[in-house]
């Protein structure tokens, strides 16, 4: 969607939907997730259906929302974190799970290194922040045999470990961001219309002294 590659990823809130869930992300191994967690924390893997309808069957039998992905075998563990900030990429790192573990966040005794970002990874994580409005946020990407496919997208991202990896000054760019923007509260409508099926954006500059000015579509004849 929105020429963003995702994995096949179902969300269920009953326990009557989890065998389709399954067979429709392509059957296990799937991971699933609980839609609120942070640090890999909520995120398990089930390496075959029965485990998947136990964890399934468990979650959704506390009124807990899931959702269920294909598990991507090809990325072996690790993935692409990209930290967005005011519409560039400032950052990138790479993330290798430890033996053992598919979960390769940093917080969950990942490995990381700083790699230079390819013009088709930052250009899907430029994409998905702006699809969803934000001006900071950092993209997980798995690498793909066809590319990248974008598994989370965090609003608020943690910069901690990324600053220790990458040697970089982080906060000071997303701090100098907040203070630039402090004072605007509109929505860039342009960005949002643009990204929405069936709708077209088209901007004509109108002098102040038009009869035009300050009047909309209906009243301009």
């Amino acid at each position: 969607r929105h020429g963003i590659g995702l994995p096949e990823t179902v969300f269920i809130s009953s326990k009557s939907d989890a065998k389709a869930a399954i067979a429709s992300v392509g059957g296990a191994p799937v991971i699933i997730k609980l839609l609120e967690g942070t640090q890999g924390i909520g995120v398990m893997l089930a390496e075959t259906k029965e485990q998947a309808m136990a964890i399934l069957e468990t979650l959704l039998g506390t009124g807990q929302q899931v959702l269920v992905q294909r598990f991507v075998a090809e990325s072996r563990g690790r993935d692409v974190r990209a930290l967005v900030v005011g519409g560039r990429v400032l950052a990138a790192v790479r993330r290798q799970a430890h033996e053992g573990e598919f979960r390769s966040n940093i917080h969950r005794g990942g490995n990381a290194e700083t790699i230079q970002i390819t013009p088709e990874y930052a250009r899907t994580a430029l994409h998905a922040a702006q699809i969803l409005g934000l001006q900071v946020a950092g993209v997980d990407m798995l690498e793909g045999a066809n590319g990248p496919l974008v598994v989370e997208v965090n609003s608020s991202p943690s910069i901690e470990g990324m600053s220790k990896v990458t040697g970089l000054d982080l906060a000071t760019p997303i701090a100098q961001l907040i203070e630039q923007n402090a004072h605007l509260s509109q929505v860039d409508m342009v960005q949002r219309l643009t990204l929405q099926a069936g709708y077209g954006v088209t901007e004509i500059e109108v002098s102040a002294k038009s009869r035009l000015a300050k009047t909309g579509l209906a009243q301009s004849g």
